[in-house]
């Protein structure tokens, strides 16, 4: 009966209509990292924080990493155009994602996300209509598409608003507390600024934004409440537009968000009105061969079964993750938390000779390098371990290292983060909470 309603006919209006508007997104986000400073770490440091596991892959030399970056590109270019559309979204995948981990001190959720997305579209058939490759091979059109194309795309977006949604409850966030601090410093903006600087709006909108998060995909299921949803969430990320920018990311989410409607719906569109052919149901139950229908429920399992495990596994870790920072990333938490100020240095010892340093990280990194480490403690122990070998490599063998770093957490005045008795060299990089990361106080 699944295996029956996963490969059921709809209109491909919706995937054509994905592909044209997210692949848009995706290239104008991409080249905007180009002619923005996003690169910035990539090219002007000898030294890159590096994902646990991913430690081998570095960034090339800097024009080949600007390469790199326009060939990602040319590759969002071609998917949005549905040309040599499946080879294109295999290399935009494999460009984006190996770019996302090269270096760890410019993660962004959208960032994961779109790679996410880019991997996706290289099993979605949304080149079969109104593409460059239906005009070089027209035997390739098609009206319609199996369900499952578009039900992964659903269970992609309901995943970031659900575990988005979940993070904000916190105490912290039902306060207002980040938005107290973000909001105010924003009052200088044009015409928006007077509402900003209002008492009563973080706290309107840290309790709208969880209920939000978590109502909008039940709300766009239900088509009683799908027109109204809809329109809410419009609003919602235009509000961040406005507020907070974030790129192409909100209006993503409008788009994401568009395809809970009917995939016939699509085709009233401005954008796509006469330019499908006229829809024919295929049926795939019987065009497929048992195997493959089986062979692509199993992926669509494992897919979702780890989409779901990964912002699970904060809950699996003692402490506030937003603290410790252990299953911070890759579990939709955006602008949930605010880390700022602070200071972080190193003491390094020698054992031998009783000599003593202290080291500033900025010897080593660039300023937006210092500013994403302080407070994460991955990043603090990986620079511990680089420190370490550079003293080796200068003949000092065995040093011990140790951090000292300070943060304002949520408003708070300076809480010390890490133990400074730890010696960092000796300690491993892990998943999960550092036991040497000190414990946050709940008020």
């Amino acid at each position: 009966m699944i295996l029956k309603k996963l490969f059921r006919p709809i209109d491909i209006a919706p995937l054509v209509f994905f592909r044209v508007v997210v692949g848009g997104l995706i290239t104008i986000e991409l080249a905007g990292e180009i002619i923005t400073d996003y690169g910035a770490d990539y090219f002007h440091t000898d030294f890159h924080f590096s994902y646990l596991f991913f430690e081998w892959l570095k960034p090339w030399p800097s024009f080949w990493m600007h390469l790199h970056f326009a060939f990602n590109v040319l590759m969002a270019l071609f998917v949005t155009l549905g040309l040599y559309y499946r080879a294109s979204a295999l290399l935009l995948c494999l460009g984006t994602t190996s770019a996302f981990l090269m270096e760890k001190s410019v993660y962004i959720n959208h960032t994961y996300l779109y790679c996410l997305t880019a991997f996706l579209m290289i099993f979605i058939p949304a080149h079969k209509a109104w593409s460059l490759d239906v005009r070089r091979k027209p035997r390739l059109e098609q009206s319609s598409v199996p369900a499952w194309t578009l039900w992964i795309l659903l269970f992609q977006i309901s995943v970031v608003y659900i575990f988005a949604g979940l993070a904000k409850l916190n105490p912290d966030w039902f306060r207002g507390t980040p938005l107290n601090i973000w909001l105010p410093a924003r009052s200088h903006y044009f015409i928006i600024g007077p509402l900003l600087a209002q008492p009563w709006l973080p706290y309107v909108m840290s309790w709208g934004g969880a209920a939000f998060d978590l109502l909008v995909v039940p709300l766009m299921l239900w088509r009683f409440t799908r027109r109204w949803t809809f329109f809410i969430a419009l609003t919602f990320h235009f509000t961040n537009v406005c507020i907070f920018g974030i790129g192409t990311f909100p209006w993503y989410s409008m788009a994401m968000t568009a395809l809970f409607f009917p995939p016939h719906s699509f085709r009233k569109l401005p954008l796509l009105r006469k330019k499908l052919p006229a829809y024919v149901p295929l049926n795939f139950n019987k065009l497929l061969q048992p195997a493959a229908k089986k062979a692509i429920a199993v992926f669509l399992a494992l897919y979702m079964l780890v989409q779901i495990a990964v912002p699970l596994r904060q809950y699996t870790y003692a402490g506030n993750s937003s603290w410790t920072e252990a299953g911070h990333n890759f579990s939709w938490h955006m602008m949930l938390r605010s880390k700022r100020g602070g200071s972080i240095y190193y003491r390094v010892v020698d054992p031998a000779s009783g000599e003593e340093w202290q080291v500033d990280p900025r010897n080593y990194i660039t300023p937006h390098q210092y500013r994403s480490m302080t407070g994460k403690p991955d990043m603090i122990l990986e620079l511990a371990h680089h420190i370490r070998d550079k003293y080796a490599r200068d003949g000092y063998e065995g040093v011990e290292v140790y951090a000292h770093c300070s943060v304002e957490f949520n408003g708070r005045p300076n809480l010390l983060l890490t133990d400074t008795t730890v010696n960092l060299s000796q300690e491993s990089r892990r998943l999960g909470p550092y036991s040497w990361v000190l414990p946050f106080e709940e008020d």
